[in-house]
């Protein structure tokens, strides 16, 4: 791996992110020939230890802007210099209209997407996307590392500009149509440019690094742990007892985003999927009753009988997250990875121990633990939900 970013000068949105903080900072602790790491910040540059790296150099700018709102004089230099853009900002907040969703995932990816066409080394055009963007399917079933194409996303994208909803409706929420709209316009309109949409599904606590459990609470599994060990979360439908929802450990999740942008059977377009494609990973029950007592319900009325035994708190949260994996609970969907996992053909065993990409060496019951033990930790900042 450190071979094939020797002297690259890669560029980096999303690096206040979860997943773009560790990319970060295993760009800045592993691979020690990387050239030069541009990151693309939106208002106050981070107070990182990966900051003071003399290889990472801080741009302010606005991914929902043409060129990103970077300055004139730093776009010249990432013209001439970036081979790899890392895309990873997303606006994942899903109580928000079609529009401000689009503005933010959509048209910022066709930004970077022009941005991209500029750069005269570029290699690799990298897009973060989510495994949300196909939850529009209406049957169980394996999801492939391919764009779902129908050519209407155009038609699409007009109607929503000018203040329509579109297809909304056939998606649970915004945020995850917006994800699929950005993934069918990129494919329609740049099938000459090296992108590299990357479907990542829910993403938890660390496997090793920076440190086992290492996670953000306010996001996925995270949060869906969280719940149960400190916001007093109980009660679940039966149907989570045997429920997968596809996840992946950060760290895992980074490596194989870092090896297969430089993957040496890339092609012009492709589809990757950050996922486990649900093997050895634990249910969410599993995972419910691994981090505390839990009960299960049959039918509304009996869980309306629970939710009496919580505070008005505690059962509007247990609410919240029985619906957000409502999902996972009514539909059973394989992730492939068989695009993802190409790199372990080529990845040499030091490589791997240092960058790990395979989910079949995962115990997830020690992520789980220690994820929630890092809830205990004094400083860890998340002990208010």
């Amino acid at each position: 791996m450190d071979k094939a970013y020797e002297g690259k000068a890669v560029f980096i949105t999303g690096t206040t992110g979860f997943v773009g903080s560790v990319l970060l900072k295993t760009m800045c602790e592993k691979l020690k020939g990387i050239s030069r790491i541009y990151c693309l910040y939106h208002s106050t540059a981070p107070s990182l230890a990966d900051a003071h790296d003399n290889r990472v150099v801080w741009i302010k700018g606005d991914v929902t802007l043409e060129n990103w709102g970077i300055p004139e004089d730093r776009l010249q230099e990432i013209r001439e210099h970036v081979e790899i853009i890392f895309h990873l900002a997303a606006y994942t907040r899903w109580n928000t209209t079609i529009q401000e969703q689009v503005h933010a995932n959509t048209l910022a990816a066709l930004h970077g997407a022009d941005l991209a066409t500029t750069c005269k080394k570029l290699t690799r055009y990298l897009v973060a996307s989510s495994y949300w963007a196909l939850c529009n399917r209406l049957e169980s079933g394996n999801i492939e590392e391919r764009i779902y194409q129908d050519l209407t996303a155009e038609s699409e994208l007009s109607e929503i500009v000018e203040g329509g909803n579109a297809r909304l409706n056939e998606w649970p929420n915004a945020y995850s149509y917006s994800k699929n709209l950005m993934e069918r316009v990129l494919h329609h309109r740049y099938p000459g440019l090296p992108v590299m949409i990357a479907r990542i599904t829910s993403v938890t606590g660390a496997w090793e690094y920076p440190n086992r459990g290492y996670c953000d609470f306010s996001i996925s599994l995270p949060a869906f742990v969280r719940a149960i060990t400190q916001g007093g979360v109980r009660y679940f439908p039966t149907s989570m007892k045997s429920a997968v929802n596809d996840m992946i450990p950060v760290d895992i999740c980074v490596n194989i985003l870092l090896a297969n942008a430089v993957d040496p059977s890339n092609t012009q377009f492709q589809v990757i999927h950050c996922s486990s494609a649900t093997r050895y990973i634990p249910t969410l029950g599993d995972v419910a009753e691994m981090t505390g007592d839990v009960s299960y319900y049959s039918s509304q009325n009996e869980y309306s009988e629970m939710l009496s035994n919580l505070t008005e708190k505690q059962a509007q949260l247990n609410n919240i997250i029985v619906g957000a994996y409502g999902f996972a609970m009514a539909n059973s969907f394989i992730f492939d990875d068989t695009q993802a996992r190409r790199p372990l053909h080529w990845m040499a065993p030091e490589t791997l121990s240092r960058f790990p990409i395979d989910v079949d060496v995962l115990v997830w019951p020690s992520i789980i633990s220690s994820m929630q033990k890092q809830l205990f930790k004094p400083a860890d900042g998340c002990s208010n939900l």
